[in-house]
């Protein structure tokens, strides 16, 4: 479990980190854009255990998560992610593999949503702003 510390953000009030975690540059940097454009901070990573580190260092507000990830599978991340950062921080599971076995285990592993690749920016973002609302 990750602990709290001085020098990390607070779980709420404002804060408006989101991680990002996706392998492919122009995908990451794209989500990263729609994010800034709106208020957000994203944080990107490329691969399972940078962003793993990073929510170490410091509690993101939400997370959006690749399932095909280069050093780790993006389940197993959302999973730790999930245990890490607890009930509250929504993981939300970004990817173009629809296959009954990764949606089955999507809740097997805490993630809050589903969005499928090509997503709808709009979507992300009202979905954010109904789960973060402190953070507008």
């Amino acid at each position: 479990m990750i602990e709290a510390s001085d020098e990390r953000a607070p779980k709420g009030g404002g804060s408006r980190q989101i991680l990002v975690i996706d392998d492919h540059p122009q995908t990451a940097a794209a989500l990263a854009a729609v994010l800034a454009r709106d208020g957000y901070q994203p944080h990107v990573c490329h691969s399972g255990h940078d962003a793993l580190a990073a929510a170490q260092r410091r509690l993101p507000r939400a997370a959006l998560v690749d399932i095909h990830l280069p050093d780790i599978n993006g389940l197993i991340v959302a999973q730790k992610l999930r245990e890490a950062l607890g009930p509250d921080v929504p993981i939300i599971v970004v990817s173009g593999d629809t296959s009954m076995a990764n949606l089955n285990a999507l809740r097997h592993v805490g993630a809050t949503y589903f969005l499928s690749k090509p997503l709808s920016a709009s979507h992300l973002l009202e979905r954010l702003r109904e789960w973060l609302p402190d953070a507008a």
